[in-house]
C-alpha cells in the first residue's frame, strides 16, 4: 500500500489529530513509511518500534523530566533514571499538585490506574520483538496489526487525559465545600444600588471548576446565584420584591496546601444586568 493512500484512512487521520509538535507529526509519517517499505522483512517491526517511540515522545512532551523533578511529590526512586515512566504518568495525571489534594483512596486508585497503564503499554513488545515466527511477510495480517497498533496507540495517548480528568474531578470534590463556604461567608454587600434596602436571602454557589493548574498555583472558578429581597418605600408604600442574580469569581489556591483558601469579596462579580434591562436580545 502506498503512503499517499494510507494517509486518507480515517483511523490515520484520527490519530494525527492527537499529535502536537512538528517532530511528532514527522515521526508518525516516518513510521508509516516503514510500514510501506515493501520488500523489507523488518518493515513491520520497524513500524511498531517507531510507533512505540512516538507514544513515548507524547508522554515526554506532557511530562518533561525537569517539570516532573520540580513537582512537590517527586522523589528519586531509581538508580538508573532520574525520572521513571511511572513518575511521568503521575505528572500527566497530577501535575505539580501535592499528594495532600488527594485522599488515600484516590491516591490508591491513581496508582492502580498507572500500573494498569504501564502493563497495557507493553502490548508494543509483541510487535517490536523480532522472532522467526513473525519475520515472514503476510500483507493482510500486517495491515490488520498496523491498524490495531495505531488505534491502540490512540487509546494509550487518550488515556493520559483520562488520568488527568480523574485527578481534576477528585481535587474539585476535595475543595468544593470549603470554597463554597468561603464564598458565602465573604459575599460582598454591593447590591444596594438595586433598592433602598437589599436583603441577601441566600448565596448559592453552584459550579466549581479548575481553570488553570501550574507550578505557580491553581486558579479555580466559581459560579452561582444570589437570591435577594429588594425593599422599596415605607408604610403603605412599602414594596418587597424577590429576585436572583448570577455571580462568578475566581481565586488562586496553593499547589501545596488545599486548605489555603482566601476569597476576596472584591473579586466576586454579580450580574445585575437583568434588573436594568441590559440582557442581550
Amino acid at each position: 500500500m502506498k503512503l499517499k493512500k494510507l494517509l486518507t484512512y480515517d483511523f490515520i487521520i484520527d490519530f494525527k489529530k492527537l499529535l502536537v509538535t512538528d517532530f511528532e507529526k514527522t515521526l508518525f509519517i516516518a513510521s508509516l513509511r516503514n510500514y510501506c517499505s515493501h520488500g523489507n522483512p523488518l518493515r513491520f517491526h520497524n513500524f511498531a518500534f517507531s510507533m512505540r517511540e512516538l507514544v513515548l515522545q507524547v508522554i515526554d512532551r506532557r511530562a518533561p523530566d525537569k517539570d516532573v523533578m520540580s513537582a512537590i511529590w517527586y522523589e528519586c526512586d531509581s538508580d538508573q533514571f532520574k525520572v521513571t515512566r511511572r513518575q511521568k504518568l503521575k505528572f500527566c495525571a497530577q501535575g505539580y499538585l501535592a499528594d495532600t489534594y488527594l485522599d488515600e483512596d484516590a491516591l490508591d486508585e491513581l496508582n492502580d490506574s498507572i500500573k494498569k497503564y504501564l502493563k497495557e503499554f507493553n502490548f508494543f513488545n509483541k510487535y517490536t520483538h523480532i522472532t522467526e515466527k513473525h519475520f515472514k511477510s503476510c500483507p493482510q495480517k500486517f495491515y490488520t496489526d498496523m491498524k490495531f497498533i495505531i488505534q491502540r496507540s490512540k487509546e494509550v495517548i487518550e488515556e493520559l487525559s483520562s488520568l488527568e480528568s480523574f485527578v481534576i474531578s477528585k481535587v474539585e470534590y476535595r475543595v468544593q465545600d470549603e470554597i463554597f463556604d468561603s464564598v458565602v461567608n465573604n459575599f460582598p454587600d454591593e447590591l444596594s444600588i438595586l433598592a433602598s434596602n437589599v436583603i441577601i436571602d441566600q448565596v448559592s454557589p453552584e459550579k466549581l471548576e479548575i481553570e488553570y493548574l501550574g507550578s505557580d498555583g491553581i486558579i479555580i472558578g466559581v459560579d452561582g446565584t444570589v437570591y435577594v429581597s429588594q425593599e422599596y418605600g415605607k408604610g403603605e408604600d412599602f414594596l418587597s420584591m424577590s429576585n436572583d442574580y448570577p455571580f462568578s469569581t475566581t481565586l488562586e489556591v496553593s499547589i501545596s496546601d488545599p486548605s489555603d483558601i482566601n476569597i476576596d469579596p472584591n473579586n466576586i462579580e454579580i450580574d445585575t444586568s437583568s434588573w436594568f434591562g441590559d440582557d442581550a436580545a
